[in-house]
Formats: structure tokens, C-alpha cells, sequence
């Protein structure tokens, strides 16, 4: 695992996979230095192949790298960012039955606050180049931005800001896909 670590590769992790079956595969795409790779979805891109059934769309996901910033387009990406989230959330805040159901934003921190559901606070982190999220539900969570993909992601799961915004606020408000149509760039 450190020789993982020395060239930059990330591993994600997956179910447990014995060793018999770790013998069994073959890897599917050559690796690149530096490149983050899901080893979860070789695993299962190659188990799917032998299985005759094979279909990337539900089992692929796009693998995020930490893109350098300047401080201008930091400012200006994560602004639009906060700028849209706002938006859409008062749009909600209107039309939405949650008791308690109150979004404030200012000088880089916005809160959402649901009532029983819990408080949302999810803030510009500048030195870090960072929007940092704390949810009553997931806990804290660091959200580096991809240029390339135009999404601000979590590196320990390699999951985005509206994913995790998306799957829980539908849960609490009712509504799918609370955040759809965001854009980062």
C-alpha cells in the first residue's frame, strides 16, 4: 500500500475480495502514474465482463483530481457556486413545508437550517481553496474543485457537493434532485 501511495495512486475501497478471487482478474486499463484509479470498479468491470453482462454506465464513476487554483478563480467559482445553491434553495425555502425551514447567507458562510432535520453550514475556505460542508446527517465534510470536471468533490469518497446535498435535503424536503442544473464553472 505505501508503493500505492509513493506514486500518487488512490485505491477506493470495495467489498472484501479474497485472494483466489484478486488471482482470478485481470486488470482491465493500464495505470498511469499519478493517476487516481477505482480498483472497486475494475473489480467489477472485469467480474461483469466474465459474467457476460457488461455496462459501464451503472457501475462506472468519474474519479476527481484536486485541480491548482488562482485565488481569482477560487473566489469567483466557489462564488457562483454559493451564489446558485442560494438561489435555488430559496426557490425551495418558498414552496417547501419544512417547520423551521430558514437559509442565510453571508461573507462566504451560508446556513441552512430544517428545523428537526438539523442545521447545514457550508462555507468558502480560501486559504485551502476549499467549501467546507457540515451536515446534521453525513457530519464534515472538504470539498476540493476539479476544473476538468467542473465539480467540487470529496476526496475520501470521491463524491460531489450536489450528490451528497442532492440525496440528503431530498430525503428532508421531499423533492428529487434539490440541485439539479448547478453549475461550477
Amino acid at each position: 500500500m505505501s508503493l500505492l501511495k509513493t506514486f500518487g495512486i488512490r485505491i477506493a475501497r470495495s467489498a472484501p475480495v479474497s485472494l483466489r478471487q484478486t488471482a482470478a482478474l485481470k486488470p482491465v486499463r493500464s495505470i498511469n502514474i499519478g493517476q487516481r484509479v477505482s480498483m472497486n470498479h475494475c473489480f467489477i468491470q472485469q467480474k461483469q465482463q466474465q459474467q457476460g453482462s457488461f455496462h459501464t454506465s451503472s457501475v462506472s464513476r468519474v474519479t476527481y483530481q484536486q485541480s491548482v487554483l488562482s485565488d481569482d478563480t477560487y473566489h469567483r467559482i466557489s462564488d457562483k457556486t454559493f451564489n446558485q445553491m442560494v438561489d435555488i434553495l430559496e426557490a425551495i425555502g418558498d414552496e417547501t413545508e419544512v417547520d423551521g425551514f430558514d437559509l442565510e447567507y453571508s461573507q462566504g458562510v451560508m446556513t441552512l437550517k430544517l428545523g428537526e432535520h438539523g442545521t447545514y453550514v457550508i462555507n468558502k475556505q480560501p486559504p485551502n481553496k476549499q467549501i467546507w460542508l457540515s451536515s446534521p446527517k453525513s457530519g464534515p465534510k472538504r470539498y476540493d474543485y476539479d476544473a476538468q470536471q467542473h465539480k467540487w468533490f470529496y476526496g475520501r469518497d470521491n463524491h460531489t457537493l450536489d450528490e451528497l446535498l442532492n440525496e440528503e435535503l431530498s430525503d428532508i424536503l421531499g423533492k428529487v434532485d434539490v440541485l439539479e442544473g448547478l453549475d461550477h464553472d
